[in-house]
């Protein structure tokens, strides 16, 4: 493992007990091997690339020194990693050459040349603006040296042989990201406050974002609060509710800063990522946690070596600690949940868990869903003729999303390395489907039908696949899930393999296992041999009813376990 590691770019002035130390740090630090073989196909520049981390650090000047220091130890370890960072200074009338000072002490104290560049951008005479990074003569070959560039966030207009501070960062950070630029895998944005907040979430923070699915939604629930809070007005006209808005103007004005700067991080984080490559990703922290020395806590040094968030997002958000008594079925006691605090939390406390303040971003895949009960030669493309209706000349044939049977049946052959007899499949599920969920163009999908009697049905995740080499990457998965517990909050349920080694990431998503070969029903000898378990979701409310209702628990495992696969022999 070290002649592999060391033989391709990852090199180290330092003791070889200490670079063994750190390649185990990694190793350990990975949760699969697939996290672990993604992360050294990456890093360990086999082809000559250096991966850069562009870091936007807010209010820099306000961080202790013992916290600075952290956060040079944080950097060193990243470029040891494989990882350079290139830092770009908010701007600031008031503190851009204080914050240039202590960033060069970190980039110094990270063994480390700080390269100072005062212009980030040159307008030219044609009005266009060219980023100092894609100027590659101004400074050393930093994809081949230590030179580590801070930026601060001036514009030299060429026609007026004059500079000028940049009064807006979003376009700054746009311009600066064009060209010919060097590869940046990472943006990080540290700041006092966290990630992005959701309401979802006791108004911590989001863990993950799909840009392309959420930035419309959450930019504008952030423009909407900040406009609530700029009319200043009262809860009521009643005494008492003008007087607190009196009381607490403070409060409410540290809070619209704070509204302010989330939306303007969230903006950054999707033009910065629109012109990075796919697979680029950004994080939000506080700058306290990035500074954490734990590889498995910091969130900059994890999301480097996995690519994902400390904890995942699917998982499900009312789920208890270990040592709390639950009416699930089947749980281990030796798991831990992350789980939000019992009591609402209004404000994020100084020392917050890394896991309640940072967010992780990509800019993710495009989500569609298609609601069809029965799929028709109407609703969808390449349908057997046998699932055509007759016409009646009130159909819509076109202006409606149309599911493709034959892409339909590619993701989940290749997923499952097996071919499936559309022909079949349709006939059991044609005139019950849920939804159908499509990630991308066909990268991932999940079939959604209901089952059950149909004064008693339920819902029922009957396929779910992602093409093999997708696996692990874009947050798939997490994104399928997420919107199939948002789409569904009440309960879902779906089965797997006994053997399956994905079952532990199920398990983590369910509230219930239940094994399908139990006896469900003594009094008719109902009992039968089954290969699957059934994994059950629900919110507290319908959990604890139905794990209680034998009846219920009996419909569940009955329907479930007599589902016949769909195969061709």
């Amino acid at each position: 493992m070290w002649k592999h590691i060391f033989s391709h770019g990852l090199k180290y002035n330092q003791p070889n007990a200490s670079s063994k130390n750190l390649i185990l740090s990694v190793l350990n630090s990975t949760a699969t091997k697939r996290e672990a073989k993604d992360y050294l196909s990456k890093h360990t520049n086999r082809d000559g690339q250096r991966n850069h981390c562009l870091f936007f650090i807010r209010d820099l000047h306000e961080i202790a020194p013992a916290i600075l220091s952290q956060l040079s130890s944080v950097i060193k370890r990243l470029g040891m990693l494989g990882l350079r960072p290139m830092f770009v200074i908010p701007p600031s009338p008031s503190h851009v050459n204080k914050q240039a000072e202590l960033l060069d002490r970190i980039v110094t104290g990270a063994d480390l040349r700080p390269l100072h560049l005062k212009e980030g951008l040159t307008k030219s005479f044609t009005g266009l603006y060219h980023s100092v990074f894609s100027q590659q003569g101004q400074f050393p070959d930093i994809a081949n040296s230590n030179v580590i560039p801070i930026v601060k966030p001036f514009v030299y207009n060429e026609e007026t042989a004059s500079e000028f501070m940049t009064k807006d960062v979003v376009k700054f950070m746009n311009c600066l990201c064009q060209g010919d630029i060097p590869h940046i895998d990472k943006f990080f944005i540290l700041n006092s406050t966290g990630g992005i907040p959701s309401g979802e979430r006791n108004d911590n923070a989001h863990v993950f974002i799909n840009l392309s699915q959420e930035f419309k939604h959450l930019s504008s629930l952030l423009s909407r609060d900040i406009s609530t809070l700029e009319k200043r007005e009262p809860r009521s006209q009643n005494l008492l509710h003008r007087m607190e808005l009196h009381v607490k103007k403070d409060e409410i004005s540290s809070l619209e800063s704070e509204c302010h700067d989330h939306l303007e991080d969230l903006l950054l984080m999707n033009t910065v990522l629109s012109n990075l490559a796919p697979t680029a990703t950004g994080l939000i922290t506080t700058t306290k946690n990035a500074a954490l020395s734990s590889d498995r806590k910091n969130p900059l040094v994890y999301n480097l070596l996995t690519d994902r968030s400390l904890i995942s997002s699917s998982l499900p958000r009312f789920k208890k600690n270990s040592n709390e008594t639950s009416s699930s079925t089947n749980l281990s006691d030796e798991h831990e949940w992350y789980e939000l605090p019992s009591e609402p939390v209004n404000a994020t406390p100084p020392n917050a868990d890394a896991v309640l303040v940072t967010t992780v971003f990509k800019k993710g895949v495009h989500i569609k869903t298609y609601d069809y009960e029965t799929l028709t030669q109407f609703n969808s493309i390449g349908l057997p003729e046998e699932f055509y209706i007759p016409e009646t000349g009130g159909e819509p044939t076109t202006n409606i999303p149309k599911l493709d049977i034959n892409k339909f049946k590619t993701i989940i052959d290749q997923s499952f390395a097996r071919s499936l007899d559309v022909r079949d499949y349709l006939n059991r599920i044609n005139g019950r489907i849920a939804t159908v969920i499509v990630i991308g163009d066909y990268e991932g999908i999940a079939i959604l039908t209901y089952e059950g009697s149909e004064e008693n049905r339920f819902v029922y995740l009957d396929k779910f696949a992602v093409l093999p080499h997708l696996k692990g990457s874009l947050g798939i998965s997490d994104i399928i899930f997420n919107l199939m517990f948002k789409k569904f909050p009440n309960e879902v349920l779906w089965r797997s393999r006994k053997d399956n080694v994905v079952n532990k990431w199920y398990f983590q998503r369910s509230v219930a296992v239940l094994d399908l070969s139990v006896d469900l029903d003594p009094e008719h000898n109902d009992k039968q041999q089954s290969q699957f378990k059934l994994f059950y979701y629900g919110n507290p409310q319908y959990a604890d009813k139905a794990l209680h209702d034998k009846a219920r628990l009996r419909e569940f495992m009955k329907s479930v376990r007599d589902i016949k696969p769909s195969w061709h022999k």
